[in-house]
C-alpha cells in the first residue's frame, strides 16, 4: 500500500496534465472524429504499459477501445474497468476550457467522466509500477456512446461482463464519498394519439381531439408515480395540432420512467399500455412505442460484497465511502444485468455534470486512483486465496 501511495503521490501533476489534455479535446457523442481523438489520447497514455489494445470500429459513433493486461491471456476472466469517452457538450456549446481554482477543477466532462478515465489509467500505471499487470487480469473498456444510451457498445459490454470476475465503473463519486451499489432502471417511450381533424368553429362537443385525449392520458400517466416504490414517471414533451382554429388529429408525448426492480419496470409498461389503449374521447386511438432504456442495477448481494471490499480498503487509506442508490443510469446497469458484481462511482468526486458549472474536487483524483488500485490488487489476491467469493451471492 505504501509503495502504491508513494508512486501516485509523485504522479499527481502527470494526472492533471493528462486530465487537462482529455478535457480540452472535445468528445461530444455525435462527433465521431472528436471522440476518436480522445481515444487516441488515452491509447497514447497507455502505450508505455504492456496492455494489448483492441479497437472496435464504428461507422457513426466513435470507436470503442479495449485494453487488456498480459495476465488476461492466461485467465478465463478478468477484472473489468469501464469508462466512457463521450460527453454531452458539442464543440459550439461555449463550455470548452480547463480551469483550476480553490481546490476544484472545472471543464467539460471533467467528472463525467474524463476524471474517471484518468483515475482508471493511472491505477493501471500504479499496478504496473508494482509489477502486477503480469499477474492480475484486467480489462479496461472505453466506450464512445454512453451519453446516448450505449447503442453500439451495449452488446460488447454485456459480453465482457459475462466473463468478468467483478466490475468497477468510473463515473463520478458522490461529494460525501458515495460509491454506487445500485441504480434505477430506465425506460423511454413515445406516445402518439390520433383523432379526427375538423374546423374548430363547427366541431362542437363531439370533436375527436387528439390533444384532449392526450390530456386525459397525461393525467393518468402522472398518477403512476409512486414514492413508496420509488417509481418515477415523467411526461417530458408534448406536441400536437396545427392551430387554434383546427381540431387536432394527432398529438405526441415523450415519457421517461425510472424504477428499482425489473418487476416494477414491467408493471409500469403494462400500466402505460392500458392507458394507451383505453381512450376517453370517442374517435381517438393511441399507440405506445418503446424508445430504449436500461435494466436496473439492483443492490444485489454480490454488489454488497464488492462494496465491503472497497469500504475496508478505504478505511486503510483513511478515506470514507458510503453506499448509494443512484437514480441515473450508466453502463453499470448493463453489467449488473449480465450477472456481474459491480459498483460505480469509482471516479473522483465532483458535481454539476451536464452543465457549464461541472467541477471536480482536485484532491479526490489521486485519492480515488489509489483506492481503485488497492481494490484491484486486494480483490485479486483475495480471490486467489479463496477469501473473496461471489458464487454464493450469485446463486441467491
Amino acid at each position: 500500500m505504501n509503495q502504491l501511495k508513494t508512486y501516485l503521490a509523485g504522479q499527481e501533476q502527470e494526472q492533471l496534465r493528462f486530465l487537462r489534455e482529455l478535457v480540452l479535446q472535445p468528445s461530444y457523442s455525435g462527433s465521431k472524429q472528436d471522440v476518436d481523438n480522445a481515444g487516441a489520447i488515452i491509447a497514447k497514455e497507455l502505450d508505455m504499459l504492456p496492455m494489448r489494445t483492441e479497437v472496435v470500429r464504428q461507422d457513426e459513433t466513435g470507436n470503442h477501445l479495449l485494453f487488456r493486461s498480459p495476465a488476461c491471456d492466461n485467465q478465463h476472466g478478468s477484472i473489468l474497468l469501464v469508462g466512457h469517452m463521450d460527453t454531452v457538450f458539442p464543440r459550439d456549446s461555449g463550455f470548452d476550457s480547463y480551469r483550476e481554482k480553490d481546490g476544484k477543477v472545472f471543464g467539460p466532462g471533467v467528472i463525467d467522466m474524463k476524471g474517471g478515465l484518468v483515475a482508471a489509467v493511472f491505477a493501471l500505471k500504479a499496478l504496473h509500477h508494482q509489477g502486477l499487470l503480469d499477474t492480475i487480469p484486467i480489462t479496461l473498456l472505453c466506450n464512445s456512446d454512453e451519453e446516448i444510451g450505449s447503442p453500439t457498445s451495449k452488446e460488447m459490454i454485456t459480453k465482457e461482463a459475462q466473463k468478468a470476475l467483478f466490475g468497477l465503473v468510473f463515473e463520478c463519486g458522490g461529494l460525501s464519498g458515495e460509491i454506487v451499489t445500485g441504480r434505477k432502471g430506465k425506460n423511454g417511450f413515445n406516445l402518439t394519439v390520433s383523432g379526427r381533424a375538423g374546423h374548430a368553429a363547427f366541431s362542437g362537443v363531439e370533436k375527436a381531439s387528439a390533444i384532449l385525449e392526450m390530456a386525459h392520458k397525461i393525467i393518468a400517466i402522472e398518477k403512476l408515480n409512486n414514492s413508496r416504490r420509488q417509481l418515477v414517471v415523467n411526461v417530458g414533451t408534448v406536441k400536437g395540432g396545427l392551430g387554434p382554429n383546427t381540431v387536432p388529429d394527432s398529438a405526441s408525448a415523450s415519457i421517461d420512467t425510472r424504477f428499482l426492480s425489473q418487476l416494477d419496470g414491467q408493471e409500469c409498461i403494462e400500466a402505460l399500455t392500458r392507458i394507451t389503449t383505453n381512450c376517453t374521447i370517442p374517435g381517438t386511438s393511441g399507440e405506445l412505442i418503446y424508445t430504449g432504456g436500461r435494466l436496473p442495477m439492483e443492490q444485489s448481494a454480490g454488489n454488497d460484497i464488492l462494496f465491503r471490499l472497497i469500504e475496508a480498503e478505504s478505511k486503510r487509506l483513511g478515506q470514507k465511502v458510503l453506499a448509494e442508490l443512484r437514480s441515473g443510469v450508466s453502463d453499470a446497469n448493463t453489467m449488473a444485468s449480465a450477472g456481474l458484481p459491480v459498483v460505480d462511482g469509482m471516479g473522483p468526486r465532483g458535481d454539476c455534470d451536464h452543465s457549464d458549472r461541472e467541477y471536480m474536487i482536485r484532491d479526490s483524483l489521486p485519492e480515488k486512483t489509489l483506492l481503485a488500485a488497492r481494490v484491484i490488487a486486494t480483490g485479486w489476491q483475495q480471490l486467489q486465496q479463496g477469501n473473496l467469493s461471489f458464487s454464493a451471492a450469485l446463486r441467491n
